[in-house]
C-alpha cells in the first residue's frame, strides 16, 4: 500500500469534515435533502470540468462499471438519509457515535466475508483508539436516555458507509477515481431529486444559501470524494474506513478554531487520541 493511498483518505475525510460548519452558515430553510442535492449536483459539475479539463473522462461510456456505481450511489445516499434520519431521535452525539464508530468495524466484516481478509494487528489497536475519541468528543453531549431500536437507523448508516468504502474499488476499475465520483454524484442527485417536490429549495438563491451549497458542492463533494475515493483506491478498505475517523476531530477542530465553540479537556484528549490513531494507522500499515 503507497504512503499516497492513506493521505489523499486523511485528505478527503478532512474536507468532508467542512460539511457541518459550512452548513452552519445555510438558510434556515436548508433541509438534508435540499442540501443533498446542491451538494451532489454542485459536486458534480465541479468534477466533471476538472474530469474535462485533465482528460480524466474514458473515451466510451462502456468502460464504466455502472453496476457497482450504482452499488456505491446507493450506499451513499443510504448513509445520508439513515444518518440524518437517525439524529432528532438519537442526538449528534449517539448518532455519530453508532454510525462513524461502527463503519470501520461493519468494513472489517465485509472484508473478511467477501474476500476473506483479516484486518492487522494495528488496526485493532487505531480503531479502538479512534473510537474512543469520537465517544470522549461527544462525551458532554451524551444522552444516555436514547432507545437501543433508534440506534439501528445510525449503525445502519455505518453498514451503507463500509459498503461504499469495500465496493468502490471495483467500481472504479477501467477509468479513473474522479470520472467514476461524477457518475457516483450524478446518481445520487437523480435518486434524490424527487424529494424536491416536498422540500423547496428557493435558499440556493439568496447570495448566502448559493455561497453555502458552491462550498459544500466544491469543498465537500468534488475535493473531498476525488481525494478520499482515489486514496481507497490504494488502500485496505479497513484501513480506509479507520482513516476516514478523522472526519469528526476535522469538524470538532473547525467547531472549535472557526465557530469558536465551547471545548472541554475530554475535547481535547478524543482529538488526540484520533491523531494518534491516525499516525499509527498510516505510518504502520503494509
Amino acid at each position: 500500500m503507497r504512503l499516497s493511498g492513506p493521505l489523499f483518505v486523511l485528505i478527503g475525510a478532512l474536507c468532508f469534515s467542512f460539511s457541518g460548519t459550512i452548513q452552519s452558515f445555510a438558510p434556515e430553510a436548508a433541509t438534508p435533502f435540499t442540501v443533498t442535492e446542491a451538494r451532489m449536483v454542485i459536486g458534480t459539475l465541479g468534477l466533471a470540468a476538472f474530469c474535462w479539463t485533465a482528460k480524466k473522462f474514458p473515451n466510451s461510456w462502456s468502460s464504466f462499471n455502472f453496476k457497482f456505481l450504482v452499488l456505491v450511489a446507493l450506499c451513499l445516499y443510504g448513509f445520508q438519509l439513515l444518518f440524518f434520519s437517525s439524529l432528532p431521535k438519537t442526538g449528534v452525539a449517539v448518532g455519530t457515535i453508532a454510525a462513524i464508530g461502527s463503519t470501520p468495524i461493519w468494513t472489517a466484516i465485509i472484508e473478511k466475508i467477501v474476500y476473506g481478509k483479516n484486518p492487522s494487528k494495528i488496526w485493532y489497536f487505531s480503531t479502538v483508539t479512534a473510537i474512543v475519541g469520537i465517544v470522549l468528543l461527544n462525551l458532554e453531549n451524551f444522552n444516555s436516555t436514547v432507545h437501543w431500536i433508534y440506534l439501528l437507523l445510525p449503525l445502519l448508516a455505518g453498514l451503507c458507509y463500509a459498503g461504499e468504502i469495500v465496493v468502490a474499488p471495483k467500481a472504479m476499475e477501467g477509468v479513473s477515481s474522479e470520472s467514476a465520483m461524477v457518475v457516483v454524484m450524478g446518481l445520487v442527485a437523480l435518486i434524490n431529486a424527487p424529494m424536491l417536490m416536498f422540500f423547496p429549495i428557493s435558499w440556493i438563491t439568496t447570495a448566502q444559501g448559493l455561497s453555502c451549497a458552491v462550498a459544500l458542492g466544491l469543498v465537500t463533494a468534488s475535493l473531498a470524494f476525488a481525494f478520499f475515493f482515489t486514496g481507497v483506491r490504494h488502500t485496505k478498505a479497513s484501513v480506509a474506513s479507520t482513516l476516514g475517523l478523522a472526519e469528526p476531530m476535522g469538524a470538532a477542530c473547525w467547531g472549535i478554531f472557526l465557530l469558536h465553540e465551547p471545548y472541554s479537556a475530554w475535547t481535547l484528549l478524543g482529538i488526540g487520541l484520533i491523531l494518534v490513531s491516525i499516525l499509527v494507522l498510516s505510518l504502520k500499515s503494509e
